[in-house]
């Protein structure tokens, strides 16, 4: 929201575009789209000419992801520098 006021900034948004859903996952929109693909994000609604999303609907899969047994960002589990003695 480049040049937004003060006013503008304080409002709670209830829907965000792709680009800011994104970036309030601090990760880049096309990172969110492979998340949306694996099922991992939502797809959002059209809505006019654009894609929404429900900025509640986008923090609860961020919290599935946190608290799933099956979360594939765990895959960074095994660490290539364990057991390195340098």
């Amino acid at each position: 929201m480049a040049g937004a006021s003060l006013r503008e900034l304080s409002i709670p948004r209830f829907a965000l575009r792709r680009d800011e859903a994104a970036a309030s996952l601090a990760i880049s929109p096309s990172t969110f789209d492979n998340w949306v693909a694996q099922g991992l994000m939502p797809k959002g609604r059209k809505i006019g000419g654009g894609i929404l999303l429900g900025a509640e609907e986008v923090r609860a899969a961020w919290q599935h992801l946190l608290e799933s047994d099956d979360n594939p960002m765990d895959d960074n589990d095994n660490n290539p520098f364990d057991g390195v003695v340098a």
